[in-house]
């Protein structure tokens, strides 16, 4: 799947519509993520913040009311151009680039936390997501904290596909490569990602509030 055509598409389709270009479900489930990153990452007034496949700058514009400064990064242009035109904020940024290459982009700059929301699924196989989670421990600093949100579990794969017709959909765009889900991942191989970084992680059941809650998992990761 070409990730990057595919969130251009969405942008273009959807020019006066910041929820649905980022395929979130509501403003209200927005500031409950908000909220969410910001308790777990114990954001604070002094941190330099990541924000890694920032999309528009939906969450983005609202962490940057409780951090010092944050930089949103994305391969989105199209996707980009919305968050860069609404944001009045001069401690946000905004940065084009792939979160494969995090390390380069970000070469000699460190950040006290650094966050992937609902994005993680987007790297399909294994040695992609292991490579993406190595590339944000490039950027953080000692002692800091990498937050995956939104992650879907692939022990909860019948939770979402729950009838014949959705399943039959799934493996058809499969075949197709043109699977809009991307990856459901299991919690055993981000602890093995972790374990081979040296770095501790734990998964984060969400509370019931979070409207995926039935078959999505958050996962905190601490160097």
């Amino acid at each position: 799947m070409d990730w990057k055509k595919y969130w251009d598409k969405i942008a273009t389709n959807n020019p006066d519509n910041k929820i649905k270009q980022v395929q979130r479900k509501d403003e209200a489930s927005t500031f409950l993520t908000v909220n969410r990153i910001s308790r777990i990452l114990e954001i604070t007034r002094e941190d330099n913040i990541l924000d890694v496949c920032c999309g528009n700058g939906l969450l983005t514009s609202q962490i940057a009311k409780k951090c010092a400064h944050i930089v949103g990064v994305d391969q989105s242009i199209k996707l980009l151009e919305v968050a860069k035109k609404g944001s009045n904020d001069v401690n946000i940024e905004y940065v084009n680039g792939s979160a494969l290459a995090l390390g380069k982009l970000f070469e000699g700059r460190k950040f006290d936390k650094i966050y992937m929301q609902f994005s993680f699924q987007y790297f399909e196989k294994r040695n992609q997501g292991k490579k993406v989670i190595a590339e944000m421990l490039k950027c953080l600093k000692p002692n800091g904290k990498i937050f995956l949100g939104d992650v879907p579990e692939c022990d909860k794969f019948d939770e979402f596909y729950n009838t014949p017709v959705k399943k039959l959909r799934f493996y058809k765009d499969k075949l197709l490569l043109k699977n809009e889900m991307g990856k459901f991942w299991k919690v055993s191989a981000i602890d093995e990602i972790c374990k081979d970084n040296n770095v501790n992680g734990s998964v984060l059941e969400q509370p019931l509030e979070c409207p995926y809650s039935h078959y999505r998992f958050d996962y905190l990761i601490e160097n």
